[in-house]
């Protein structure tokens, strides 16, 4: 079995005066075909106490776990001693105790998946595999050779179940899902950002290595492995809230899941949170109506500083996304009131229409090639060429004109928003000697 080894790696070893191993990603991607991915280092030494080669750079990144990253010949390589470790109980992501080891099998033991633990020789080539890994990616198997033990750990270690899963196309063991379920609650104890790292690769786990749907499979798992109301709580019972048949074939769970399966990646945040507020309509009302609205909320709350912690700018454009993903749903909004919806969404326009589109195909009831095409987009391409205003600011009439003209303080802006919302739905109406003469006309008496 020949595994590819980097020169740089190579050298690092040649130099290190003790075995230093690839391990995990890409050693199983290596010898199950998937693709390149990061090159990660280990070794019975710490760090500094390997005899690098010239050039080579050493910064520790985590002091306790003894994890550093090594630079050399243009690389970036992540190392880590052997080590042993234990856990509070509850399955929190830090260990209570570490201890380095010179044994690599001791190591194996404490890694996640068999699959992750097959130890290549950087210098030698040899392979090591004490847990039995490589029967396991023949297999396309993902199993813990102590599951009880994997997830009580480290309660993150469920969701990179479920996402290594996807991401792979692997099934997972039988008594691994079934250790997963049991210990789902330890999930709880994991914060919102570690979860929003997983929940983003899990959307993304199709883009990894080419696996079809595996976004979809990602979160299908999610569900299956017990874990959503430890990731998604308002989702939770989704599953059993049925549809009025006449616009969906799936429950509120299988439509968002199907909808983001449609989404493209852009999009992809937003289609898993614009039905969240279903549940919520539900059991508080005892029906869906002004979902969207509470969808928003719902987004703003658990993307924001509350929990996921996205960006700020993420976690508004996935909310606002769901809060409009119903606009127009009839196809009989009047033109002038599109043209006024998209001059005030206008970078909103293409993933919302994206949105929209997959959640028509989401509902099972019509194929990809049969849904219309979007009215936003078409009167948003027709406004860009009829040269129509986006902003206030693309009027050739400013503040200053009006303040020359005896406007004073808010009847300024006013009378600025009044002359945009004509030239929206008239853009020819955007013309300095037109506009001036409006304002005149509407100067206090």
């Amino acid at each position: 079995m020949e595994i590819f080894i980097p020169e740089a790696v190579k050298r690092l070893a040649a130099s290190a005066g003790t075995p230093i191993y690839l391990v995990g990603g890409c050693v199983r991607n290596a010898i199950g075909h998937l693709g390149e991915t990061d090159v990660d280092l280990c070794g019975p030494l710490i760090a500094t106490a390997l005899n690098l080669p010239r050039g080579a750079r050493v910064k520790i990144v985590n002091y306790r776990l003894g994890t550093a990253l090594i630079t050399f010949m243009g690389g970036s390589f992540e190392y880590t001693p052997f080590r042993l470790e234990k856990y509070a109980e509850g399955g929190g992501h830090s260990p209570v105790e570490v201890k380095f080891t010179t044994s690599l099998e001791a190591d194996a033991q404490r890694r996640d998946f068999t699959v992750n633990s097959i130890y290549v020789n950087a210098a030698t080539g040899e392979v090591k595999d004490p847990v039995g890994g490589i029967a396991d990616v023949e297999r396309k198997v993902l199993r813990s050779c102590a599951p009880e033990r994997t997830f009580a750990s480290d309660g993150l270690r469920l969701l990179r179940l479920a996402r290594i899963a996807a991401e792979t196309g692997y099934k997972i063991d039988a008594a691994t899902a079934r250790a997963a379920i049991a210990s789902a609650a330890n999930l709880a104890d994991i914060s919102g950002e570690r979860k929003r790292e997983e929940l983003e690769k899990i959307l993304h786990a199709d883009q990894k290595y080419g696996v079809a749907d595996a976004h979809y499979r990602g979160l299908k798992l999610v569900h299956k492995l017990g874990l959503l109301p430890y990731l998604l709580e308002p989702f939770d019972g989704a599953d059993k809230i049925e549809q009025n048949p006449a616009y969906h074939a799936y429950d509120v769970w299988e439509h968002t899941l199907r909808t983001v399966k449609a989404a493209p990646p852009s999009v992809r945040l937003a289609a898993l949170f614009h039905d969240i507020g279903k549940p919520y309509c539900q059991r508080v009302h005892g029906n869906m109506h002004g979902h969207e609205k509470a969808s928003a909320v719902i987004a703003r709350d658990l993307l924001g500083q509350r929990f996921f912690r996205y960006p700020k700018d993420t976690a508004e454009r996935a909310a606002a996304l769901a809060e409009w993903h119903m606009y127009d749903g009839d196809g009989k909004t009047k033109e002038g009131k599109l043209r006024l919806f998209v001059a005030a969404h206008f970078d909103l326009i293409d993933d919302l229409a994206a949105l929209q589109t997959a959640d028509r195909i989401g509902t099972g009831k019509i194929d990809a090639q049969d849904v219309p095409p979007s009215r936003l987009l078409a009167v948003r391409d027709r406004m860009v060429q009829e040269g129509a205003p986006r902003t206030v600011g693309d009027l050739e009439i400013s503040g200053a004109d009006l303040t020359d003209m005896g406007f004073e303080g808010p009847a300024v802006g006013k009378l600025l928003d009044s002359a945009f919302r004509e030239c929206v739905l008239c853009p020819k109406l955007n013309d300095r000697a037109w506009l001036m003469d409006y304002a005149k006309k509407r100067l206090p008496k």
